[in-house]
């Protein structure tokens, strides 16, 4: 070949090869891809999120931010998974091509919740932080798809939400109101502290209608710790509490709107908003709930009363930096109930009627401030002013309640260690303003000085110690210390123990008062002392996968709990006054919660059962506990098709009672078939609740005596019958 020609060919191939690698160089230089990960049903970010390239070595990953924002610099050209993981969720893989077409534009992953791993989820009411799976504090959550499901039950209260979990029950206080209080592990009402958002709102004379005045559509987590709890939380949680934890605002913005209709003529309407941007946010909820007057069992007496009920919450959110979050918030609630007479009520015809009306406000203050990676300060202040009146034929009670929570905690992680102290002051005070009786004022101020140590001992034990020290200015001091281990025995066996002392404040406003109206309830005097308690539970939990397909999470659990110095009605005296006295002897509360899911592809099973011995003194021995079950089954199938729908199928079994009389009741059956499709931006639901249409009224009659002057039977059992309720959630 000639030299000149060798020459230019060898150029001529130097420049293409020259090229093609500049060309290589740049399809393999790396390139940038920013990903948003949120929550699929709230839209809330979700900070901690890891995000992977799938195959990548070295690994190149990120961890995304309090925004929900993860950037992942180094990304090599090509296509390419991503897989991202969050605690509680079910993993998600997303395919990409890089480079991306706008690099600026994040990509956005929505997770789905995993029913099967609960023991990774994140509780408020411990206040570390941590997972279910990391707390020696046996704490039990409903939450994501659950809440939505019980939702479409009943969408005017919280009721169904808490009755229908294994070793609560929500028991009906009042045949013409309607009134209903929690039991937790056999215990009265009283002894459940119920919060909203960490602020112990509700208790005295407003606990009568507590639970029936909280509209669910807010909610994104409930939060159930059965035991005593009084360290962090004070008097008031003997038996346990129950922690309504709110929805806030997420990178995308929230538009729910809900609409609901029932046989026994019920309508509900609710909204719900939220959203965000850098610096400010908000949420709003507005519920509206009329209910007529339904008599079910055609006895002329009402079996629901006749209410009409709104609330509005609005809340605020500073965000003035990635260290501090401010909110404020105000919930009003006006309500007007009738129960009693049919005709009465509907036509004003001459009968028995009974008419509460009530006004409830509540603020609520909280600053979290990050002072560094290992200590969180937090600020907590609430004012609740709740009104009521009670009338009857020849009778009126009216009164109010005023009652305030101020808090000062802080989160400090020391190693191994989420130390949490803090200090608080409570008051709670009734001012009676119209009664033909004696008065019934009372007031109340308690102080107290927690701390609380949660200890990764090593990777297979975790204490927690804690130790609440309060003064209450009417009935003295209480040293209330508590403990709690986790042992994790293998990955897929743990064992938690708990136990602790507790104390209750004692006031008139009982379930005794509360099914009489109030009429004839007189003070206590001034030998009363207060309710003070000793508790343990210890439960086992296995989670593991049967035959490789069937997901299987077991937990049985046994408690005990002794209560002294139990505030009880005095026998009576023939005046027909209500009297209260401290118990003769103990209130002894034993029992096995045992709690079974299974998973098996779309299909869901959910088996309970509730064992309770609980008896008080009675004369030189024991006697049954008054309207304490001792057997209660539940079973719940459900099948389930993520972002499609869902169809449930619900069983319950009560067993026989013991009422106040010594009369022994049957046992009964409820059962109920739940279905929810989505269909475009909309879920229809339809419930049919209570299909073999038990209630008390089979048994024997409810309503005693003459029409115009009746007196009630103790319930016991449903009173309202088969109910079938259908409606819509929009997604906006």
């Amino acid at each position: 070949m000639h030299p000149r020609i060798r020459t230019r060919l060898g150029s001529l191939l130097l420049l293409l090869a020259l090229t093609a690698s500049g060309a290589a160089a740049q399809t393999a230089a790396p390139h940038p891809v920013t990903v948003r990960v949120t929550d699929e049903h709230s839209g809330e970010p979700l900070p901690g999120a890891t995000v992977v390239v799938d195959g990548l070595q070295p690994t190149v990953g990120a961890t995304t931010s309090l925004d929900g924002l993860a950037r992942l610099a180094d990304v090599p050209a090509g296509a390419h998974t991503l897989v991202v993981t969050f605690v509680g969720f079910e993993e998600a893989r997303v395919s990409v091509t890089v480079p991306l077409a706008d690099p600026e534009t994040p990509i956005e992953v929505a997770m789905e919740e995993d029913h099967e791993a609960l023991g990774d989820v994140v509780v408020s009411a411990t206040r570390t932080s941590r997972t279910i799976a990391q707390i020696p504090t046996r704490v039990e959550t409903i939450a994501g798809e659950e809440i939505d499901e019980k939702l479409s039950m009943d969408p005017s209260n919280i009721t169904m939400m808490l009755n229908e979990s294994p070793g609560i029950v929500v028991q009906q206080t009042s045949a013409v109101s309607g009134n209903a209080s929690i039991r937790i592990q056999g215990l009265d009402g009283r002894y459940t502290q119920l919060l909203k958002d960490g602020f112990p709102l509700y208790g005295g004379f407003s606990g009568g209608l507590s639970l029936l005045q909280v509209p669910p559509l807010d909610l994104r987590q409930v939060e159930i710790v059965k035991g005593p709890s009084s360290t962090l939380y004070g008097g008031d949680a003997i038996a346990g509490l129950v922690n309504l934890v709110s929805k806030t605002p997420g990178e995308r913005p929230e538009r729910s709107l809900l609409l609901n209709a029932t046989s026994a003529g019920g309508l509900d309407a609710g909204t719900f908003l939220s959203a965000r941007t850098e610096r400010v946010g908000y949420t709003f909820l507005a519920s509206a709930n009329r209910q007529r007057a339904y008599d079910g069992d055609d006895d002329a007496f009402t079996n629901l009363p006749q209410t009409e009920r709104l609330t509005v919450a609005p809340r605020g959110f500073l965000y003035p930096s990635e260290r501090t979050t401010l909110w404020a918030g105000v919930t009003a609630t006006v309500e007007d109930r009738q129960g009693g007479d049919v005709d009465a009520i509907r036509d004003g015809a001459a009968g028995y009627v009974e008419r509460s009306e009530s006004q409830r406000l509540t603020s609520q203050l909280r600053l979290d401030h990050t002072l560094s990676d290992r200590a969180t300060l937090t600020l907590k202040q609430s004012t609740s002013l709740f009104g009521r009146s009670v009338e009857l034929p020849s009778y009126r009670f009216e009164g109010d309640q005023t009652a305030t929570y101020t808090e000062a905690s802080g989160l400090f992680r020391l190693g191994a260690h989420d130390v949490v102290g803090g200090v608080d002051l409570r008051t709670d005070a009734f001012d009676q303003r119209e009664a033909t009786g004696p008065e019934l004022d009372y007031g109340y101020l308690a102080a107290g000085l927690f701390a609380q140590d949660t200890w990764d001992v090593t990777d297979r034990l975790a204490v927690e110690l804690g130790l609440r020290g309060e003064a209450h200015d009417e009935f003295g001091v209480f040293a209330l210390p508590r403990a709690s281990a986790l042992v994790r025995v293998s990955p897929e066996v743990s064992v938690r123990a708990t136990g602790g002392l507790g104390y209750k404040a004692p006031t008139v406003f009982l379930e005794p008062s509360e099914a009489r109206a109030f009429e004839g309830v007189l003070p206590l005097d001034d030998s009363i002392e207060a309710e003070t308690s000793e508790g343990v539970t210890v439960d086992v939990n296995v989670q593991t996968v049967l035959g490789g397909r069937v997901t299987l999470s077991f937990n049985q659990a046994a408690y005990l709990t002794h209560l002294d110095d139990a505030l009880v009605p005095a026998p009576a005296t023939g005046d027909g006054l209500l009297r209260y006295t401290n118990a003769s002897g103990p209130i002894v509360t034993r029992g096995l919660e045992t709690n079974a899911r299974f998973g098996l592809d779309d299909f869901k099973l959910f088996l309970g059962y509730v064992y309770l011995d609980a008896t008080e003194a009675a004369g030189d021995g024991r006697q049954p506990l008054a309207l304490t079950p001792e057997h209660k089954t539940y079973t719940v199938l459900v099948w389930e098709q993520h972002g499609r729908g869902r169809i449930g199928l619900e069983a319950y079994y009560t067993g026989p009672q013991t009422l106040p009389d010594g009369e022994r009741t049957p046992g009964y059956w409820v059962t109920g078939i739940m279905g929810q499709w989505s269909v475009g931006p909309a879920r229809v639901f339809l419930n049919l609740e209570n299909l073999l249409d038990t209630q008390q009224t089979n048994y024997g009659p409810v309503v005693l005596g003459a029409r115009q002057t009746p007196t009630f039977a103790e319930i016991w059992a449903p009173t309202d019958g088969f109910i079938a309720n259908a409606g819509v959630k929009l997604d906006l």
